[in-house]
């Protein structure tokens, strides 16, 4: 059950990516790249940036931006809104499967944590 529910969580996650990469490069540069390299990098920044290391993901993701020949500005623009997109989505994502995790009682979807485990966790506590 964990990996079916690691699989829904990290494919949520690559469509979130793919979308805010599509939508602002649209946006903000007029131009249309292709539908497949854009899902292809999106999935590799996404399984670089959960996986391996978030400066990596976002590392990809200026890799292919840079190769797309975009202005400095747009570059910027593209790359930040994109990874802004990806924080806000993975931050829905995780509330959205943890309440289903709770309301259905799955226990791979649950967040077996005490609050002050939380806390701690978070750097705060």
């Amino acid at each position: 059950m964990v990996d079916i529910a690691l699989g829904i969580s990290v494919g949520l996650l690559v469509l979130v990516q793919y979308g805010f990469m599509r939508v602002s490069f649209e946006v903000f540069t007029y131009k249309k790249p292709g539908r497949v390299p854009v899902f292809v990098v999106s999935m590799v920044a996404v399984l670089a940036s959960l996986f391996i290391s978030y400066l990596l993901g976002f590392l990809t993701l200026l890799a292919f931006l840079a190769s797309q020949r975009l202005s400095r500005g747009e570059l910027v623009i593209v790359l930040l809104t994109t990874e802004f997109g990806f924080l806000m989505g993975m931050a829905v994502v995780m509330f959205i499967l943890t309440s289903v995790g709770f309301i259905l009682d799955v226990p791979s979807l649950k967040v077996n944590m005490s609050p002050e485990e939380v806390m701690r966790f978070l750097g705060t506590g």
